[in-house]
């Protein structure tokens, strides 16, 4: 099972958590090899977070925003006992042009556990011309997108 198996798949037990803003506790999203800082955010930051399963696994997808800095992540992690296998980061920011991915589409069973992105690449590669889009990023608007891109839908409402 792959980053692409995982997008394609039916997605079940959809749960949307509510906006929260700043320090993401560990047990939310926990990788027990992550430098605290990855979890330490100001009160600008809004986050949070959708689980669901599909595949026979249980995953956890983290959105973060900072709309002030033009700043979106939704990280997507694959539940592995205690800890998570993060498979995929969709992001925008200003230290990277454009809208991009950090992801691979290796076996997620041979991933490593507990980190945040040391066995990602960045798709688009930086030498392409970045995405024209723009940030135009919302807290109305930034779990659409995490949705849109890692194809999750639910019946009914997903308490946007």
């Amino acid at each position: 099972m792959n980053v692409a198996d995982i997008v394609r798949a039916l997605k079940t037990d959809i749960v949307v958590g509510e906006w929260r803003s700043g320090h993401i506790p560990r047990t939310t999203f926990p990788l027990s090899l992550a430098r605290p800082k990855n979890y330490k955010f100001g009160p600008e930051y809004k986050w949070r977070l959708v689980t669901f399963d599909c595949l026979r696994n249980s995953f956890r997808l983290l959105i973060i925003l900072n709309e002030g800095k033009l700043i979106y992540r939704a990280i997507l992690g694959m539940e592995v006992g205690q800890d998570l296998t993060v498979i995929s980061h969709y992001e925008f920011h200003a230290s990277e042009p454009g809208w991009h991915c950090h992801v691979t589409f290796r076996d997620v069973d041979t991933l490593p556990q507990g980190v945040n992105r040391s066995h990602l690449r960045r798709w688009p590669k930086p030498s392409v011309t970045p995405s024209r889009l723009e940030f135009g990023v919302k807290d109305s608007t930034a779990l659409g997108i995490a949705l849109a891109r890692f194809r999750i839908a639910a019946i009914g409402p997903l308490g946007v």
